[in-house]
């Protein structure tokens, strides 16, 4: 086995091996120190946050979350407590440490316009709330609010200073933001 499916498939069985550790890692510094936030707001309608767990759907209720952007390919999210509180999830499985593709990247931003259109708060998660749903955000923030990539990430890194600081280099936001632009003139 060689080439792209080789590589694929060594980023999953290293995404399933570091799993755990990783997000008991998150947990600890967001759950039990509190050294960083489990979520926070981008936007009066938008959150990027860290990956939900059946117990915080009621709070995402409350905070009149009506939409869940899920980029977890290792996690399906609580999907019957959101349909006890009428939450709408997109998936997007994306292997953790990789980028999302344009696609994903294209659709999330949609799903987050349509419910912020809408009146209702979108919570973007992956494990961690640094990098997959991160990606996501920053193209919403370009395509939705009129920022260029450098201001989209100064602004996420003021909202969620633990986020990848390093967005802005990622092939697929380049090309989000090129597409965005030439789709404009």
């Amino acid at each position: 086995m060689s080439g792209p499916t080789q590589s694929g498939w060594l980023r999953r069985l290293y995404a399933r091996v570091v799993f755990l550790p990783t997000l008991w890692w998150n947990m600890l510094l967001g759950r039990v120190l509190k050294v960083r936030n489990w979520f926070d707001w981008i936007d009066p309608l938008v959150i990027v946050g860290a990956r939900p767990f059946a117990r915080d759907v009621a709070e995402l209720a409350k905070l009149n979350v009506g939409g869940v952007v899920n980029t977890c390919e290792e996690y399906c999210g609580p999907v019957e407590e959101y349909a006890k509180h009428g939450i709408e999830q997109l998936h997007l499985p994306i292997t953790d440490f990789t980028h999302p593709s344009l696609q994903d990247v294209t659709t999330g931003v949609a799903f987050i316009q349509r419910h912020v259109e809408n009146g209702k708060a979108v919570y973007i998660h992956c494990k961690a709330g640094r990098a997959r749903s991160a990606t996501i955000a920053i193209c919403w923030l370009i395509a939705h609010k009129g920022m260029t990539p450098d201001q989209a990430q100064a602004w996420l890194l003021e909202k969620r200073p633990h986020i990848n600081p390093r967005l802005t280099q990622r092939p697929v936001v380049q090309q989000f933001a090129r597409e965005l632009q030439t789709a404009a003139k």
